[in-house]
């Protein structure tokens, strides 16, 4: 669990002399006790030992979202998504952004490599892009598994994500083609590179004379490189953090082959929802796959079934509040995909009284009754989150929420408005950074609301910094 690991918290400028005075690197996990996937870190990452075996040669920082002050530093840090990994070096320069995504096993390879790193991510990037000099494979390495999902232009500096993730899998292929085969799968989730349909399976990749991942990695086409990934198990596993989050993403981008290639995805989702050495939630993202891949072609049967059976047995099989938090939200998540909603809304109404952060599951009730033409239900759920929401920011988030879908479903009621104005502004008011990083983000989309409207003077004033 995360209570073997020694956090430093609260004053990052103190971890910070810390570091340089040992000489050792600085890890910062950056989170909320809410989030899902923080929650998934906690329980598949943390617990660990060889990640607390490794940390012990670190100075671990964990700085919370709903922290004093913690929005503001991060807006320094250029933190944003939760959760955000980084790695440090003893003078304070940033190696890397990890993954959370990968399992235990991989994201403890993918962390040695970037203690070992002779460069940091953004030398090595460099360096690709200018030519200047050739990358090793471990550069390659530390490049595909840094996290680009939540680089906040620290590494790309406005560059267009998904053409430079294609250009530098196209650089890796003959020096690491296992990094090349990662960073092209990436490349595909950002829309600037997804706009033209994919070309035909049937044209044949590129002729150089490669072998294996090396061939796969510059396949002409997308139909080619994704049916080349799907059906050689080694490296579908090793990328199964992306087909397990973002498969039904990549599929749209399949021409002819789509079913085809679904079918190869759902046959590589079985082999993971029978692995026993991922955790219980990673096998449960598994099962929700083979049930998206019916959306794409894949014929088979029993698959609502199938996924009802795995959400029983992996709620039995799970008691540990961090890896429940995160089992119930994909658990909810699969039943629906599968048609059970009703399943889907009894297990969340049923988690409420034993979850950790039961305001989180109100939201997704809030979306059940959203998604039934329940509007009363709808913004009961969103008021009953919002007042149990815990922490600053998150009960600013959680009440914009509330106050949004209010005024969107039920403009007339003056009432409710003025009181979830009035709170939401003592809540503005009591946080010092109400203003910065993810509440400014909140704060910006309620002004937006607002703007015109006749309603609650007083929180329209003391929004107006945020326009």
């Amino acid at each position: 669990m995360a209570g073997a690991i020694e956090w430093h918290s609260g004053d990052l400028s103190a971890a910070q002399a810390l570091a340089s005075t040992a000489g050792r690197p600085l890890f910062l996990y950056w989170g909320a006790g809410w989030c899902p996937p923080c929650n998934r870190v906690k329980s598949e990452i943390f617990s660990r030992d060889e990640f607390a075996a490794r940390l012990r040669g670190l100075v671990p920082f964990w700085l919370d979202g709903d922290a004093p002050g913690a929005q503001a530093l991060a807006a320094r840090l250029k933190l944003r998504s939760y959760p955000t990994l980084v790695l440090f070096a003893p003078d304070g320069s940033e190696i890397t952004r990890l993954p959370c995504e990968l399992d235990g096993e991989l994201f403890i390879d993918a962390l040695d490599t970037a203690l070992a790193a002779t460069h940091t991510a953004a030398q090595s990037l460099q360096a690709a892009l200018d030519g200047s000099r050739a990358l090793s494979a471990a550069e390659w390495k530390l490049l595909s598994h840094y996290s680009w999902d939540t680089d906040e232009g620290v590494l790309l500096a406005g560059r267009a994500p998904g053409t430079t993730l294609a250009a530098l899998a196209q650089a890796a292929a003959s020096v690491a083609p296992d990094a090349a085969v990662r960073l092209r799968l990436l490349s595909l989730l950002f829309p600037a590179t997804t706009g033209v349909a994919a070309a035909s399976a049937s044209d044949a990749p590129v002729a150089l004379g490669l072998a294996g991942a090396a061939e796969i990695a510059v396949a002409a086409t997308t139909d080619a490189f994704l049916l080349g990934v799907c059906r050689d198990a080694r490296l579908a596993r090793a990328n199964m953090d992306i087909f397990g989050n973002s498969g039904a993403q990549l599929l749209k981008l399949a021409g002819a082959v789509q079913p085809e290639l679904a079918g190869a995805l759902a046959q590589a989702a079985r082999a993971w929802a029978d692995d026993m050495w991922l955790s219980v939630p990673d096998r449960l993202t598994a099962v929700r796959l083979q049930m998206r891949m019916t959306r794409f072609g894949h014929a088979a049967t029993g698959l609502p079934d199938l996924v009802r059976a795995s959400v029983a047995a992996a709620l039995a099989e799970v008691d540990d509040p961090y890896e429940r938090h995160t089992l119930v939200n994909t658990a909810v998540s699969a039943l629906n995909d599968a048609g059970l909603s009703a399943e889907a809304e009894a297990l969340l109404q049923a988690e409420l009284a034993r979850s950790h952060s039961p305001y989180y599951f109100m939201l997704s009730l809030a979306s059940s009754a959203k998604r039934r033409g329940d509007v009363a239900g709808m913004l009961s759920w969103y008021e009953q989150g919002w007042r149990a929401a815990v922490g600053s920011a998150t009960r600013l988030q959680w009440g914009v929420t509330y106050l949004s879908a209010v005024l969107d479903n039920a403009p007339g009621d003056s009432a409710r408005i003025e009181a979830a104005a009035a709170a939401i502004l003592d809540d503005v008011s009591a946080t010092v950074d109400a203003f910065s990083q993810r509440n400014l983000a909140q704060v910006r989309r309620l002004a937006a609301k607002l703007s015109g409207t006749p309603h609650v003077p007083a929180l329209q004033q003391a929004l107006r910094p945020a326009l």
